[in-house]
């Protein structure tokens, strides 16, 4: 299974750090758009020999079920600085839960 999920807003030297140190896939998005979080995540998806139409269905479940809070994101992303975009991430079952133990061993 893969996880998608969502950080917040950062600056191109937190998506650098998360890129690093997670060992997630992560993006940022300005604007948030469904078509660019499908072309990202099936790149990703052939990258990793993922399930393609799988992860489709996953992050189109997850713009329909965040409907509000994709909205509110997308408002918070026009009154922010240009240098800020939306972090997202994905990662299989294994990287997040590697992600995970990284950040208890901190």
């Amino acid at each position: 299974m893969i996880g998608l999920h969502v950080f917040g807003f950062g600056d191109s030297l937190r998506l650098y750090e998360l890129d690093r140190d997670s060992g997630l896939w992560v993006r940022g998005f300005r604007p948030l758009q469904l078509d660019d979080l499908l072309g990202w995540s099936q790149g990703v998806a052939h990258e990793q020999h993922w399930d393609v139409d799988s992860l489709h269905r996953q992050v189109m479940h997850f713009w329909v079920n965040q409907a509000a809070q994709i909205q509110v994101w997308q408002a918070r992303l026009h009154d922010l600085p240009a240098d800020q975009s939306l972090v997202a991430a994905l990662g299989s079952r294994g990287d997040w839960c590697r992600h995970m133990e990284r950040l208890f061993r901190v």
